[in-house]
């Protein structure tokens, strides 16, 4: 079965002046979820994703693709027989689950999910 992006975390340098513009430019509303530097503009009734908004933790600005996988650790054996490199190793995310973020092995970084609530 096919894991398709969930979620799209946006993470800059200026996390103020990043969510005025996307506030001001599409009419995002984000909102602080699992911390309160973590803020979080939800689709909606409109197709598409929710997007996560943080600073970066390098002043690197990027965006990430999210997967949620079914088995993280299942996930992250996967990554590392296929070539790739687990970068930030898991950890919990409050209510909601647990993640981590991976290479691929051209350098590509996506973060992988697992929901549990109980984590």
């Amino acid at each position: 079965m096919s894991r398709p992006v969930s979620y799209v975390e946006v993470q800059s340098p200026d996390l103020e002046a990043s969510t005025g513009f996307f506030r001001k430019v599409f009419g995002w509303d984000p909102q602080p979820f699992a911390a309160p530097d973590y803020l979080v503009a939800p689709h909606g009734d409109a197709p598409g994703i929710d997007t996560g908004l943080l600073p970066a933790r390098d002043g690197q600005p990027r965006a990430i693709p999210v997967i949620r996988v079914p088995d993280l650790d299942a996930v992250l054996a996967a990554v590392a027989e296929h070539g790739g490199t687990v970068v930030v190793p898991p950890f919990a995310i409050g209510g909601v689950g647990r993640g981590a973020y991976l290479t691929d092995p051209a350098g590509v970084l996506v973060g992988v999910h697992m929901y549990d609530p109980g984590a």
